[in-house]
């Protein structure tokens, strides 16, 4: 069994007709619109904790690594044009597809889905927020790995990418997450910056 027999069998495996609530629920966890409460909170922790320069340098820091997890994202997709399940014979057959609410047509997106970007950049977020502003908060990482996982596991579920490609994604996101966290913490004014305001 080679690893293109893998990644569809645990495509399949993972995605399942879960009924019109869990379809909504998956549709509403894609949704990237869907978090902005989240990262509010978490903006407004930083700056509880650090102050609002610090928590400006952390946005800039987000900002950067969504866009740069995005490009590379788009960059593998149209250099090594791995499909969709969606658009994959022998796949898509088998598929549960769920339909898109807003659009009013089942969810398909592009024709490629090489890495994927969702993953991608939730990962990125993930490492510069938590090394950057929450390395000492440790209810940030099991809540946030949590969200991380949810997000990539309901592109699966939507059948919009295949186990491999949220795993690429997830890899990608944790390069650049970690190359930036890195970078923080090597500029000495961002780190004279990191002197927390309240425990």
């Amino acid at each position: 069994m080679n690893f293109t027999s893998l990644d569809h069998g645990a495509m399949l495996a993972l995605n399942f007709d879960g009924g019109l609530v869990l379809d909504r629920l998956m549709w509403l966890t894609s949704e990237k619109l869907t978090w902005a409460p989240l990262y509010i909170a978490l903006l407004w922790m930083i700056y509880r904790r650090w102050g609002w320069r610090y928590m400006v340098v952390m946005l800039l820091a987000v900002v950067v690594g969504v866009a740069l997890s995005d490009q590379i994202c788009n960059y593998f997709k149209e250099t090594y044009q791995m499909l969709r399940p969606n658009r994959v014979e022998g796949v898509r057959e088998h598929l549960h597809l769920v339909w898109d609410p807003i659009k009013q047509e089942h969810c398909i997106f592009g024709r490629y889905g090489t890495v994927s970007a969702h993953a991608a950049t939730t990962m990125s977020i993930f490492w510069v927020i938590g090394l950057g502003a929450m390395r000492g908060v440790r209810s940030y990482w099991p809540w946030m790995a949590a969200w991380v996982v949810a997000v990539g596991y309901s592109r699966i579920y939507l059948g919009v990418h295949f186990p491999s490609q949220i795993l690429f994604g997830w890899l990608l996101g944790t390069l650049v997450g970690l190359f930036l966290a890195w970078v923080l913490h090597r500029v000495k004014w961002v780190r004279n910056l990191a002197e927390p305001k309240c425990a």
